[in-house]
């Protein structure tokens, strides 16, 4: 699992190729998920394991995924705990 998203009142688990629906709530998913999950917008939450790259703009912060196409946006909100989360994951694995 690379994220967990809402969309259209719809909670999606997506893989690197697939899209699962969840009858569980984004919130309930979130305290069921292991530690290496954050969340990174109101709507999205992402596992930490799988981010390739962080791309900051002025405008906005995009969140690409190893070996996926997909990307998912990350709020200003949440930003600064992304960052904290990775560089903690990072330290953690070396």
């Amino acid at each position: 699992m690379i994220f967990v998203q809402t969309e259209e009142r719809t909670v999606q688990v997506h893989t690197a190729d697939q899209i699962y629906q969840s009858k569980e709530r984004l919130y309930a998913l979130e305290d069921s998920l292991p530690g290496y999950f954050a969340r990174v917008a109101k709507s999205t939450i992402i596992n930490l394991y799988q981010v390739s790259a962080v791309n900051r703009s002025l405008a906005n912060c995009w969140i690409s995924f190893r070996r996926s196409h997909k990307q998912v946006y990350a709020s200003r909100r949440y930003y600064r705990q992304l960052q904290d989360r990775l560089n903690e994951t990072r330290s953690s694995h070396e």
